[in-house]
């Protein structure tokens, strides 16, 4: 362990700084590189490579669009998290609550949220899609459609797959990556730092969870995202641990390309967008009180853990 970290007496709000300007650096250095790479891959210019990467149409361009994912995933929130808990603390993963395992019940009972709260998540998805903006707002309300126009037929361009190669490595670039990098990123440090700015925990999930939905630019999956980042946070605080949300993220991102990739097989009836949905009241508010059960009964063996 190191003796002296450059910048550990840094305030909160120093701290939030200089991880901004981290995040920055390595955002722009990871997306250069990427499109330097791709100009090479597809034998193409930069101002074509823009239009591949939003909307790749063959097997060269998606793998390459997979590959630019992965790249930024990196340098938007794993490089930039690792040199910052190196520059603030001389134990990075005790920062990060990475080097305290949870009880294997609680990240079993983790887990288990991910299927249990669906029926509600999806049920505050749909009323998330049919919310409208006045007119006045109409030029945003456009704007965000096409965003999530984007998003969605990237996202079906990655899924779209029928080889074992293709599903492991959207497991890595769809489900891996983003359970591992988002989490370090939210959980580990940006919820630490509010919770010291404001000393008050729950803010500081709900902050973190809101900063976590608002980076997806996804305004018509902005409520169900927030829902779930509020689980995150709350697995985080309870068990003490990164691995708690960390095993959550993973096991929900790679159970939608599972389900997608089997759907596409003609394995499974149900499409990832209905899995899990109900018209049921009961089944949706059943899900939701069963979900925040878990979350209390989690806590509950956290603290006995503790006292013993």
């Amino acid at each position: 362990m190191r003796k002296y970290a450059y910048f550990e007496f840094l305030s909160p709000w120093g701290k939030m700084l200089l991880l901004l300007g981290l995040i920055l650096l390595f955002s722009i250095l990871t997306a250069f590189g990427g499109l330097l790479i791709g100009k090479f891959w597809l034998d193409t210019d930069f101002v074509s490579l823009a239009s591949i990467v939003s909307n790749p149409t063959t097997e060269s361009a998606i793998n390459f669009s997979r590959f630019y994912q992965f790249i930024n995933q990196l340098g938007v929130f794993i490089f930039p998290v690792f040199l910052y808990t190196f520059l603030v603390s001389t134990s990075p993963f005790k920062y990060l609550n990475m080097s305290r395992k949870p009880l294997f019940v609680n990240l079993l009972l983790s887990i288990t949220i991910v299927f249990t709260i669906l029926p509600f998540l999806n049920y505050i998805g749909v009323w998330n899609m049919n919310i409208k903006l006045p007119e006045s707002m109409s030029d945003i309300e456009n704007w965000m459609m096409q965003k999530e126009e984007m998003a969605s037929l990237l996202l079906g361009a990655f899924l779209k797959t029928s080889s074992i190669s293709g599903l492991l490595i959207n497991l890595v670039v769809i489900g891996l990556i983003p359970a591992i990098g988002e989490e370090l990123l939210f959980r580990g440090v940006i919820l630490r730092l509010f919770k010291e700015a404001f000393k008050n925990i729950h803010l500081a999930v709900f902050i973190s969870a809101l900063l976590f939905s608002i980076v997806h630019l996804q305004f018509y999956g902005f409520f169900p995202r927030l829902l779930l980042g509020l689980v995150l946070g709350y697995l985080f605080v309870y068990t003490k641990s990164l691995w708690a949300p960390i095993a959550y993220h993973l096991v929900n991102n790679s159970a939608t390309v599972l389900i997608y990739y089997l759907h596409q097989r003609g394995i499974v009836e149900t499409n990832a967008e209905n899995f899990g949905s109900t018209n049921s009241v009961i089944l949706i508010l059943g899900s939701l009180i069963i979900s925040v059960y878990i979350l209390i009964l989690i806590n509950k063996q956290q603290q006995l853990k503790a006292h013993n």
